[in-house]
């Protein structure tokens, strides 16, 4: 009986643990070796592929959920399968022309921004996709506006210079009237413009106490922006998703407590949120499959993500979440392209004066 060389035996091994991937991902159905026989040109017999199988399984790459069935991928095999895609697929530039319209016609704000990535990811790869926007305290200021609501009230408008805008309600410790709202808006947007966001909090008090008209009521009003509207110690990006009902129709999403906890944090973002977060700690693409998830509730799901930039600088981070069968060459390709525009569309965004 012919003997392989043991390198021989590894490549075959490799291309048919590729092959087996590829049809799982595509059919959603246990490989068995009849199937690699008939459907890829190997040259190996069905008792041949059969033991090759059996050793896949044995390294932990491939499990049979039941004894008459072929095998699944594990999370291992899955990350053999992903390390070794030679050649990603690239957009069609049909479909990326098809993106940079939809972007040039909603995308005015940052904010609008964030939301057509979200929707773009979810409906292109018809998983939930995720955008992390830049934090606040990262951003310069480009203009504030301040809003009576009535009684001790008001509305603050935070304009960055990313064009990113935040809305925030603020309880006065006394009433202020809109005509001094205006003047005291008009002094900070001359003063605090283009100021990193994270010195305004103690600029409004230095700068309003050194004001002379109706200087209580103004340092009154400082106080309670700086305590309200400008602490952003804590603050984070806002987490921005789209086509969270797609994960009801993930392969393999049957087990109704896996599927509630999944719901739970998507609805919560914080967990989406700091995962996001951690991966703004390496530039460029991340994958995470199942288990490699540190989280128990995303165990079951695979993320792949990328982080985007302003400039030079790393501002956030977007992706998808989907089933561990996936298409991970489409999808490394959508995230790509879709950063790619991000980053484009950020430049443009991007004061240079």
């Amino acid at each position: 009986m012919r003997t392989l060389h043991p390198s021989t035996s590894e490549k075959r091994k490799r291309k048919l643990l590729q092959a087996a991937i590829y049809h799982y991902v595509r059919t959603g159905k246990p490989v068995g070796s009849q199937v690699i026989v008939d459907k890829y040109n190997f040259g190996m017999s069905s008792a041949t592929v059969r033991n090759l199988l059996v050793d896949l399984e044995k390294e932990g790459f491939l499990i049979q959920p039941h004894t008459s069935a072929g095998r699944i991928p594990t999370d291992k095999g899955y990350r053999f399968y992903v390390d070794s895609l030679m050649e990603v697929q690239s957009l069609a530039s049909a479909e990326e022309e098809k993106i940079r319209k939809e972007y040039h016609a909603r995308s005015k704000e940052l904010e609008d921004l964030m939301i057509s990535t979200s929707h773009m990811l979810s409906s292109l790869s018809h998983y939930t996709g995720m955008v992390l926007s830049p934090r606040l305290d990262k951003s310069l200021l480009r203009r504030l506006q301040l809003i009576p609501l009535g009684g001790s009230q008001i509305l603050v408008v935070v304009v960055s210079g990313t064009g990113l805008i935040r809305h925030r309600v603020v309880n006065l410790s006394k009433p202020v009237g809109p005509e001094h709202l205006e003047t005291i808006s008009s002094m900070l947007n001359s003063r605090l413009a283009g100021m990193p966001m994270s010195e305004v909090r103690t600029q409004i008090l230095h700068h309003i106490e050194s004001a002379q008209q109706d200087h209580e009521a103004m340092f009154s009003l400082a106080k309670d922006l700086a305590r309200e509207a400008f602490d952003l110690r804590s603050e984070e990006g806002e987490l921005y998703v789209d086509g969270q009902e797609n994960i009801f129709s993930f392969p393999e999403m049957d087990d109704f407590k896996q599927l509630s906890g999944l719901l739970k944090i998507i609805e919560e973002k914080d967990m989406l949120t700091s995962v996001l977060e951690r991966a703004m700690g390496k530039d460029g693409l991340s994958i995470k499959i199942g288990a490699e998830n540190k989280q128990p509730e995303l165990r079951g799901v695979s993320l792949v993500s990328s982080t985007y930039k302003m400039g030079d600088k790393t501002v956030g981070a977007l992706g998808i979440m989907g089933p561990r069968r996936m298409e991970y060459g489409r999808m490394i390709a959508l995230v790509e392209g879709v950063t790619r525009i991000v980053n484009q569309m950020l430049g443009k965004m991007s004061p240079h004066d």
